[in-house]
């Protein structure tokens, strides 16, 4: 079985400028990195010249998916409030939350549903899975 390695952003340009300066055969056997490797960050240059974080950094940030609810550290909070209360939080009161507190942007979410009953269905399954994702998750409730 393969050994998986990560390389450090500083690493990465140094082989990339050797890519360039010796080629890529002689680059490979220089730092001794997998040719797959290789091709990859050629193909990701201009990320890994232009990434402004430490040198240490193993990967290029923010590529995970964007968060959909704005306000989720608001969310969190709520639930935690809740559950140190020895209060059960359900999707069901999640829903509610949103309704009291994120007018706006929940008339603005269900705005780009087809339907009322699937904009609800919508919004239940994103306080779900946001739960599910965010949470200890037994059944409907979250204790």
């Amino acid at each position: 079985m393969r050994v998986k390695r990560s390389y450090k952003m500083q690493f990465k340009r140094q082989v990339l400028a050797r890519v360039y300066e010796i080629g890529i055969d002689a680059a490979i056997k220089e730092s001794n990195v997998p040719r797959w490797t290789v091709r990859a960050w050629i193909t990701n240059k201009d990320k890994i010249e232009s990434f402004g974080c430490s040198q240490k950094s193993k990967t290029i940030k923010g590529q995970g998916r964007k968060e959909i609810i704005p306000f989720s550290h608001a969310l969190v909070l709520y639930v935690k409030g809740e559950r140190r209360d020895n209060n059960v939080v359900t999707t069901r009161m999640l829903i509610e939350y949103i309704k009291t507190f994120q007018h706006a942007w929940l008339t603005e979410y269900l705005r780009t549903k087809k339907s009322e009953d699937s904009g609800q269905k919508a919004l239940m399954k994103l306080c779900h899975t946001f739960a599910k994702r965010r949470f200890y998750f037994a059944g409907s409730a979250y204790k």
